[in-house]
């Protein structure tokens, strides 16, 4: 559409923009890094924009940044606002031309409807991370004093966090429990380290409160996509809750596998799940996989497929499958049934 001649900051924004429209999970976790960058004062400005693709220090920066633009860009003209725009570029119009010519705006305008957006998507992201004049160094100091700075600065999430780790460190659960339970409702989708998601879980965890750790493990897996120990904390818990409903338990293995294509124990899983909702096809797939990754259970494994051929009729494939269990586990009985099933006539 632009002959080639698309800035770099237009086509890696796009590229950004459309990957989380697509699966918002795909996004860069970046809210929390960019909300202290702007309290820093470091957003690119426009006009630097393109440049900061060069910076290695700025360049993770910049592609986050892209998205927000071309956010802001498809909010304010639509879509055919930018085909407009990489089509103008495609006349070798500069960017100054290229704006003036598609959407009748220049950088400068640009920049100001651009950091409006930021005031309004950003701007209780930033209040909450703000540390205040005087406070230093909130890792040493001393829980009273935390305490004391919690309640006379209620809305600041760095305070309320490192109130819940002093607590926690002193063993005393509940109180920082509430504590990461302010920092959540300032922050709801923090993740990583400075996730209050994390840290309730883990004290559910140590006061064996199973419900509680579901809960914030489901929270945390919602809001950090990338967090595969996570995902794998919460179907064990799941399992061991006696929670078996597919519809609850796929997803999160699905997502394990996303992240970690070689959990041969996820694989099996999703196999079995198919076969439960009848699609023996997409069975087979999962358990060939298992059998590449070498599990542990090899006849299980071999059984596994068998079963989904046998579901899907292919009985050649699935007796060649039951025969190489059996030649690991002779008295291996799912496979000497299913042998049985498959030599019935």
């Amino acid at each position: 559409m632009s002959n080639q001649r698309v800035p770099r900051w237009l086509t890696e924004g796009i590229s950004e923009y459309e990957e989380q429209r697509a699966h918002p999970e795909w996004r860069r976790d970046m809210d929390l890094d960019y909300a202290a960058a702007l309290n820093r004062g470091e957003g690119i400005k426009l006009r630097d924009f393109n440049a900061a693709f060069q910076n290695p220090k700025l360049i993770t920066l910049a592609y986050y940044q892209g998205s927000l633009i071309v956010e802001y860009l498809v909010s304010t003209y639509g879509d055919a606002g930018i085909n407009k725009l990489l089509r103008t570029y495609g006349q070798g119009l500069d960017t100054d031309a290229a704006l003036k010519t598609a959407l009748n705006t220049d950088l400068d305008r640009m920049q100001a409807g651009f950091d409006q957006m930021l005031e309004k998507k950003f701007g209780d992201l930033r209040r909450a991370l703000e540390v205040p004049d005087g406070v230093n160094d909130l890792m040493r100091t001393p829980t009273e004093t935390l305490r004391t700075l919690a309640g006379e600065h209620a809305k600041s999430f760095p305070i309320q966090m490192a109130l819940g780790r002093a607590l926690r460190r002193e063993g005393k659960l509940d109180d920082a429990m509430q504590a990461f339970e302010r920092a959540a409702a300032l922050i709801p989708n923090a993740s990583g380290r400075d996730s209050p998601h994390e840290q309730m879980a883990a004290i559910a965890l140590q006061k064996k409160d199973d419900g509680r750790l579901i809960a914030e493990l489901t929270a945390l897996v919602a809001i950090d996509a990338n967090n595969v120990d996570a995902a794998r904390q919460l179907v064990t818990a799941l399992h061991k809750a006696s929670v078996d409903e597919p519809a609850k338990l796929r997803p999160m293995y699905e997502r394990i596998v996303a992240i970690d294509p070689f959990d041969a124990e996820a694989h099996t899983y999703l196999g079995r799940y198919a076969l439960q909702q009848n699609d023996p096809d997409a069975a087979a797939r999962e358990f060939r996989t298992v059998i590449a990754l070498g599990p542990v259970d090899r006849a299980a494994a071999y059984t596994d497929l068998a079963e989904s051929y046998f579901k899907s009729g292919k009985r050649a494939e699935a007796k060649k499958q039951t025969l190489a269990a059996l030649e690991i586990a002779p008295t291996y009985e799912r496979a000497q049934e299913l042998l049985l099933k498959l030599v019935d006539r």
